[in-house]
This record gives C-alpha cells, structure tokens and sequence, in this order.
C-alpha cells in the first residue's frame, strides 16, 4: 500500500511559478520514489516535467494543492515544504 500526503500552499513568488522554479521542483521530484501531482482550480497534473506544470498558469497568490503518493511521500512532503519556505530559491 503506498502512502499519500496532501499539502495546500499560497505561491508567493512575484513572478509566479515559471521556467526556473518548475526546474527546481523537478529536480527535488528527481530525488523521491513518489509521485507528485500538482493541482489549482481543480486541474490536476502528474509531475513528471516541469513543462506541465506551466500549464496551470500559477501566479503569485494562488493557492495549489500538492499530492504526494508513494514509498517516500512523506519524506517528499517534508522537502517540499521546506522548498515553499524557501521560496522555491527565488527573490
């Protein structure tokens, strides 16, 4: 059975999410076992390049949901919140 950890975050990049910060979630999504799955607006996507998560079109203040599934989801959640905090490295 895998586990699945769900997390809701506010985007505050000013310049949303874009080309760099879709890089660094992938690289950090290269690391784990588990699926990512990214969503806003009830459009869902499976994170498997970081091309489909500009897709959504996320801007500063969106709010996404994040669904982690897998062996290691939540040592993913883990990495992903911290990433959050850190602003994705961005500003």
């Amino acid at each position: 059975m895998q586990d699945t950890v769900v997390r809701k975050y506010t985007i505050r990049i000013s310049a949303g999410v874009h080309v760099r910060t879709a890089l660094t979630i992938s690289k950090l999504a290269e690391k784990f076992k588990s699926k990512l799955f990214i969503a806003k607006d009830g459009q869902e996507i499976v994170f498997d390049s970081p091309l489909g998560l500009l897709t959504l079109g996320i801007v500063e203040g969106d709010e996404i949901s994040v669904r982690m599934e897998g062996p290691d989801s939540l040592e993913l959640a883990l990495a992903f919140d911290k990433l959050v905090d850190d602003n994705f490295g961005e500003e």
